[in-house]
This record gives structure tokens, C-alpha cells and sequence, in this order.
């Protein structure tokens, strides 16, 4: 069994401002280190419940913040600045039997989660055949076109909420409580990488049993996201296929959960561009 970690740093323990995830932060270390300890934990768990292989990849930011030198060194990391993103390396050649979500946090409009966001600050809510999502419930299409279910989530509270409705089967470890999107309730970071561990070796094991299921959506598959101004919709829309509606939002739709996931993205990436 292959495992696939992608890995945030939002939604790690002891991390409960957006300040410490900017590299220019004077904290930004301290909270690299963090992130560090949580995917070594993922990666050993894994391990312990039968992974015969397990790959990295860096989700957060600009996706260069693991240290390589103090990842454990049985895993492969990728990094850098990759066109699929938060699920670069995860494709249907590679031959991965479970997904770890690592780090990962509440979608954009949830009023209590930690630095709550998808994927970045322009979109104000998004959601997928008209019900709220966030980057987990994203991502899980894209693995799961590739049959890659997603078996573990690890983050606040609130994340841990809003995945239940998308993957009931999947494993979730709470490691902080969201108090807002500045402000969280966390466990010490050890109690949390102990429950990473244990949470990873549950997940490995039981989809090694058969007991988890790739994300498959009646078609067609619909994202919708709202952003904070006129002029990113109007650049997200651009994007061949989209439909601009309403004041600020923008829909893709494809029966291919993979177009709609590059969709997304491209759309998104564009409105990045102009404020």
C-alpha cells in the first residue's frame, strides 16, 4: 500500500494566527518546525499501518516550507511550484491506496475556523454541487478521479465538521478548536503528532481492509466560488467553460472531475492577479 500525504500548515497544532504561516514572519520558523513534526508523524504512522511507500507533498504557501533535511528520510518529498497543486504527485500512474491530509483547515466563509480559507484569500465562500466546501473536499475529487480515497483528516474542529458529509469513511484527529479565524484552542504539539501517528497507522491499516472509498460525485461536478471584488470574478470567467453570475461569483462545471478541478484552479489563479 502507497501512501500520499498532503500536507498544510494552517491546520496544525499551535498554529492559531495567519501571521507565523508568511515566510517573512519572524515566527515563520518556529512554525515550519511545527508543521515538520505532524507530517513526520503522518509519515511514521503510515509506516506502522503497512504503507510500502509513502510521499510528501509541501501544500501550504508557496509550497517550499518543509525543511527536506529533518523529514523523515523513508518518505519523498515534493515541493516546489507545482501546476496541480495541493495534490502535485498523486496521479493515476503512481499507484497511491490512500490519501493523509495533514494540516488542513475549514473552507473560506466558515466563521469559526483557524485562518479559515480555500486555497487563498480571494475567494469569500466556494462550494461543490451547491454545498459548502473547502481545499479537502476539492482535492478529494481530483484523488479520487485518480481512485485515491482520502482516509485521514487532521486539522481544527471545524474541518473536521465540514469533511464528515463529504468522506464519513475517512479517519479525523482534532488537534485544535477554532475560536475564529485568528484565534484557536490547541493541544501541545506532541499530544497532537502522537494522535497524527495513530491516526495515519488507523487509516493506512483499514485501506489496506478495504475500507475506504475515492470520492465519486453524481456528474456533473460544479464549483462555485465567490470572491471579494467585481474584477476577480470578471478574470476567473475567462477561464473557457466558466460562467460569471451575480455580483462576484464565477461556476465551472464538468462532468469530468478533473476538468473541474483544473477549472477551479485556473480560475482562481487568474483572479490573483487583479484586486
Amino acid at each position: 500500500m502507497k501512501a500520499y500525504i498532503s500536507v498544510d500548515m494552517e491546520g496544525i497544532a499551535g498554529i492559531s494566527h495567519p501571521a507565523p504561516t508568511n515566510r517573512g514572519d519572524v515566527e515563520y520558523p518556529a512554525a515550519v518546525a511545527l508543521m515538520v513534526g505532524e507530517a513526520n508523524a503522518a509519515i511514521d504512522g503510515a509506516f506502522r499501518g503497512g504503507a510500502t511507500e509513502v510521499v510528501v507533498n509541501d501544500s501550504h504557501g508557496a509550497m517550499h516550507n518543509l525543511t527536506p533535511i529533518d523529514v523523515d528520510p523513508r518518505a519523498r518529498l515534493v515541493q516546489g511550484q507545482k501546476a496541480w497543486s495541493m495534490v502535485a504527485g498523486a496521479g493515476p500512474e503512481r499507484g497511491f491506496g490512500v490519501a493523509l491530509f495533514v494540516g488542513y483547515h475549514a473552507r473560506a466563509g466558515d466563521p469559526l475556523g483557524t485562518i479559515a480559507h480555500t486555497y487563498s484569500s480571494r475567494p469569500v465562500s466556494t462550494s461543490l454541487n451547491g454545498r459548502p466546501v473547502g481545499e479537502s473536499g476539492i482535492n478529494a475529487i481530483a484523488l479520487g478521479a485518480w481512485g485515491i480515497p482520502v482516509g485521514l483528516v487532521c486539522g481544527d474542529d471545524r474541518v473536521a465538521g465540514e469533511t464528515v458529509a463529504w468522506f464519513p469513511w475517512a479517519e479525523r484527529v482534532v488537534v485544535k478548536e477554532g475560536l475564529g479565524r485568528n484565534a484557536a484552542i490547541s493541544v501541545h504539539p506532541n499530544a497532537a503528532r502522537e494522535a497524527v501517528r495513530a491516526g495515519a497507522e488507523r487509516a493506512v491499516r483499514r485501506a489496506i481492509a478495504g475500507e475506504m472509498q475515492a470520492l465519486v460525485l453524481e456528474p456533473p461536478y460544479t464549483i462555485e466560488v465567490v470572491y471579494q471584488s467585481p474584477a476577480q470574478a470578471d478574470f476567473a470567467a475567462i477561464v473557457p467553460g466558466a460562467e460569471r453570475f451575480g455580483d462576484t461569483a464565477v461556476r465551472f462545471a464538468s462532468a469530468d472531475p478533473l476538468i473541474a478541478f483544473r477549472g477551479f484552479l485556473a480560475g482562481l489563479r487568474l483572479a490573483g492577479i487583479v484586486d
